[in-house]
């Protein structure tokens, strides 16, 4: 059995009045693009609807993108989390592996104490934790600080250091 053949036309015919300047419009354009007028005014008919249609759809749109990118910095932000820490658990690591080995090495004739050296030690890396990065970076390569900060643990004047020792 035959199915039954849609006989809705595809296409209708409709009778729009434009003002004389827009058929001129229309017409010059035809001329240019080498087409009939009609053709323009339906592929400017369908620009327009195809705008309309994605101004009705923005707001789906952006909830989407939305929702993309949310995601996507969810995911990068918990492997920055993870690897800060596993940053925290090395620094962790080898701040014990140096405490552990200093105090072996420790000239007890040359500095006060080894638990001044390590709180000290402590303290000026808080320091340096909350401080913007750039300055931070500035002061830990200033040859003047860090030769302050060796004479305040050994408990003398800054001028007295020797890096080369």
């Amino acid at each position: 059995m035959k199915e039954k053949v849609d006989n809705i036309p595809k296409t209708q015919k409709r009778s729009v009045v434009f003002p004389i300047e827009t058929l001129e419009q229309i017409d010059k354009l035809a001329i240019k693009k080498n087409v009939y007028a009609s053709e323009i005014i339906r592929e400017f008919i369908e620009k327009g609807l195809a705008v309309n249609g994605y101004e009705e759809n923005i707001d789906m749109i952006t909830d989407i993108i939305h929702q993309e990118i949310e995601a996507s910095i969810k995911s990068l932000a918990n492997r920055l989390a993870g690897m800060i820490n596993r940053l925290t658990i090395i620094s962790a690591a080898a701040y014990y592996a140096n405490i552990t080995i200093i105090s072996d090495l420790i000239d007890k004739d040359r500095y006060s104490s080894f638990e001044k050296i390590e709180k000290a030690a402590r303290k000026r890396a808080l320091s340096y934790a909350n401080m913007k990065s750039g300055d931070a970076i500035a002061k830990f390569m200033d040859d003047e600080e860090v030769k302050k900060a060796v004479a305040e643990i050994k408990g003398g004047d800054a001028s007295y250091v020797d890096f080369d020792v």
